[in-house]
């Protein structure tokens, strides 16, 4: 009977799932969960630029109202801002240089 009642509670507690919410950050955040996060982050970052002209050279950029660190990242790395630097060119490497809370 024991074992009965171990197996019953085991079937019980692997059936129960966890709720997951996932963040798809390559599409722009509603407004209602974007007024809803109340801790907003300014993030900073450099790309290292490669063109027929110069390779290594850098360009940064910023960017405010991002969720955590880790959405300022990856928004300001697919913000190329190669192409509008002295050499022009394409990034070829990217870091983020300050992340910090405004708030």
């Amino acid at each position: 009977m024991k074992s009965l009642a171990f197996i019953l509670l085991l079937f019980t507690t692997v059936s129960v799932k966890a709720h997951v919410e996932e963040l798809d950050f390559i599409t722009e955040v509603d407004e209602e969960h974007y007024k809803s996060n109340a801790r907003l982050y300014r993030g900073e970052g450099e790309h290292q630029c490669q063109s027929p002209e110069s390779i290594g050279h850098t360009c940064k950029n910023l960017g405010v109202n991002f969720m955590d660190c880790n959405h300022a990242f990856y928004k300001l790395k697919m913000e190329d801002c190669c192409s509008g630097s002295k050499y022009g060119g394409t990034s070829i490497a990217f870091k983020l240089t300050k992340c910090t809370n405004f708030n």
